[in-house]
């Protein structure tokens, strides 16, 4: 098999994922449904509230707890990239599937990062919908979707007249990073990638505070004030843009690795690792 790019046998193979994973896809719907559901029907009707009398306040609750569930399954997925070869059995399949291993690898980043996020808000906005026919028979009064604590995060944040493009591209940077993350630790851990990648994640954090808080306690706050006195000409526009093509730099890299651990992919693996 060749390993350039070919659009064909790529999207051949990602309709094979798709369709090899469509019953997961509509168990995980049905599934999402329900929780998201239940999360704002709890939140409506708390102490049978018949009378709506927190108003948007409940809806509120509900809406940002199921924000802070889509995160968190979004992470969950990012880092599925190898579900479909976690057996011997389904890494032979996956091996032999007639397309290159960057056309295998983007069909899976495809399915893992876009595909199922779109499920999970095709899910939200089904039980938001549900919701709120709930809510006009109970009789409530000012019915709100609500829907805009979900989307806050993703929608460009207006002032005004004027768009704020640079915290909007940093919001995304750092999204795309953290996801990236977990795409990374998805294929390089070989058993449960989510919890040791969080695990990692979590463990890399403290461990670069620590050092940072050492490294600034020997340079002294002195020193510090005086470094940062070099910026302070700089906007905070001119801020978000350095720290986004930072990050983006640091995804391009991470989703780097995560195809070079990909083409290591073999029938008899490493126990933990994919390796």
């Amino acid at each position: 098999m060749k390993k350039t790019f070919d659009f064909n046998r790529f999207w051949q193979a990602l309709k094979w994922t798709i369709l090899t994973e469509k019953k997961s896809i509509l168990t995980a719907f049905l599934a999402f449904v329900c929780a998201f559901l239940a999360i704002q029907l709890f939140s409506c009707f708390t102490i049978f509230d018949l009378t709506h009398s927190l108003g948007s306040a409940a809806t509120m609750a509900g809406m940002i707890t199921c924000s802070g569930l889509i995160s968190f399954m979004g992470f969950y997925y990012a880092s599925g990239v190898l579900g479909n070869a976690r057996t011997g059995q389904q890494r032979i399949i996956a091996l032999m599937l007639p397309a290159s291993n960057v056309e295998k690898f983007f069909a899976r980043l495809l399915y893992c990062c876009i595909i199922m996020p779109v499920v999970i808000y095709l899910a939200v906005l089904a039980a938001t919908g549900l919701r709120m026919f709930f809510e006009l028979i109970a009789g409530h009064e000012g019915i709100v979707s609500g829907l805009s604590y979900v989307f806050d995060g993703t929608a460009i944040k207006v002032d005004g007249s004027n768009v704020d493009i640079f915290s909007t591209f940093f919001y995304v940077a750092i999204s795309c990073w953290s996801i990236s993350l977990f795409v990374l630790g998805g294929v390089f851990f070989h058993q449960r990638p989510f919890i040791w990648t969080a695990i990692t994640i979590f463990a890399a954090s403290l461990l670069l505070s620590t050092l940072t808080f050492y490294i600034c306690t020997l340079i002294g706050e002195d020193s510090i004030k005086d470094f940062l006195m070099n910026f302070r000409g700089m906007t905070f526009e001119t801020f978000d843009l350095i720290l986004s093509l930072i990050l983006t730099a640091f995804t391009v890299l991470n989703v780097w690795l995560s195809y070079r651990l990909y083409c290591r992919l073999q029938v008899v693996q490493h126990k933990w690792f994919n390796v």
